[in-house]
């Protein structure tokens, strides 16, 4: 018989993008201090989950995609009263939500037991994201959780400021694991050239690859690109690709479970999102010591890249921040220019290199793991 609380964590599945990555990371570190419930809303886990995490899935994969709205929403509302039964008949001690379906059901669960102890977590930058009706259901159901937290200031300002959110709110940055010496990448003469440029992300609008694309052609020397990701915009994508003559120089990869490593064989690492909430994947590089190009989009690119230190940045141009590149959002020429000054530059490579290497490490999953449980300890004990 255990002594330990039992948590649950919300998600709609665990794959391979930002914030089900987090989750995953999440799970399998409070699997140490509590027992841990990890409850989707389908039945899609594509990552490894510790061996002591107890999975539930409330409905399949096709209930959620290969059906009419009328029947989405039916299964969206089964989810709820679902899940509510299932933090029920375990004994759930605290319930902890992501993104905004899930936290709305989370909201519901809160309204339907006052005595449960429930959390939300935002992920994305609300005013960039949610509607009319978005914002109003952000407003009545967030507000019936005991607290929320996200992964940038910025986003918690918004959900105060725009979305009338009055719970206490935290910031709990994304975890991840990081090395004790940074490794050596390009280590074969042979692959320096072309330049290499990689990014990641789902092929969807907010990434903007159209914009990452558009930027190749005004860059004098050769490079290649390679994306990985898949979505609704891929065979798009892939059109613009030969629009621009672009067919030899940028190749798309799709998912890869093992995105670290081939991260790690490239130049730099670029981000060209509109909007974002707190981007993995510019963690994930500056951990593996690849310099970063990022968009200064709200939110997170500031966050990382400049210690959130505002800067202005000249239109066709990029500013040097602390940690690596940023650029103003669908700037190609200045994007251009980014990508250019890496490829002229082996020295300002290095120094980013070593620099986003170190800033990584307050960010390593034993870290964040521990600063979860302190807040999860916080709202356990006020009950």
């Amino acid at each position: 018989m255990t002594n330990k609380k039992h948590i649950a964590l919300f998600a709609a599945f665990i794959g391979f993008s930002g914030t089900e990555r987090v989750v995953c990371r999440l799970v399998n570190e409070l699997v140490k201090y509590y027992e841990v419930t990890l409850i989707l809303m389908f039945d899609t886990v594509d990552l490894p989950i510790h061996k002591d995490v107890n999975v539930i899935c409330i409905s399949k994969k096709s209930q959620h995609y290969n059906n009419s709205s009328w029947s989405k929403l039916s299964t969206f509302l089964y989810s709820g009263f679902k899940y509510s039964k299932i933090i029920k008949e375990n004994n759930i001690d605290i319930s902890i939500s992501f993104l905004i379906k899930q936290n709305i059901i989370n909201g519901f669960t809160k309204i339907r037991n006052p005595k449960l102890t429930t959390m939300v977590s935002e992920r994305c930058f609300p005013s960039k994201t949610y509607g009319a009706f978005g914002e109003k259901l952000v407003n009545y159901f967030y507000n019936k959780n005991n607290a929320l937290f996200s992964n940038s200031i910025h986003i918690n300002k918004d959900l105060q400021d725009n979305f009338g959110v009055k719970i206490p709110a935290h910031v709990l940055y994304n975890p991840i694991y990081t090395l004790e010496e940074k490794p050596d990448f390009l280590k074969n003469p042979e692959e320096n050239k072309p330049f290499k440029i990689v990014a990641v992300g789902r092929l969807n609008p907010v990434k903007n690859y159209k914009s990452l694309m558009e930027s190749i052609p005004l860059i004098k020397n050769a490079v290649h690109l390679n994306i990985y990701g898949a979505g609704v915009l891929e065979e798009e994508l892939k059109s613009l690709s030969t629009t621009l003559n672009l067919n030899e120089t940028v190749t798309f990869k799709g998912n890869s479970s093992e995105i670290d490593q081939e991260i790690l064989k490239h130049h730099c690492l670029v981000l060209t999102s509109l909007s974002e909430g707190f981007p993995n994947v510019i963690l994930e590089a500056m951990s593996l010591g690849v310099p970063v190009i990022a968009t200064n989009c709200l939110s997170g690119p500031l966050e990382l890249l400049n210690d959130n230190q505002e800067i202005q940045i000249e239109e066709g141009s990029f500013s040097k921040a602390k940690y690596g590149l940023l650029v103003n959002v669908d700037d190609n020429k200045g994007l251009a220019k980014a990508i250019t000054y890496y490829q002229n530059n082996e020295e300002a490579r290095k120094k980013y290199s070593a620099l986003s290497f170190e800033k990584a490490k307050q960010y390593d999953i034993s870290e964040i793991g521990k600063q979860t449980k302190n807040l999860i300890d916080m709202y356990l004990c006020a009950e």
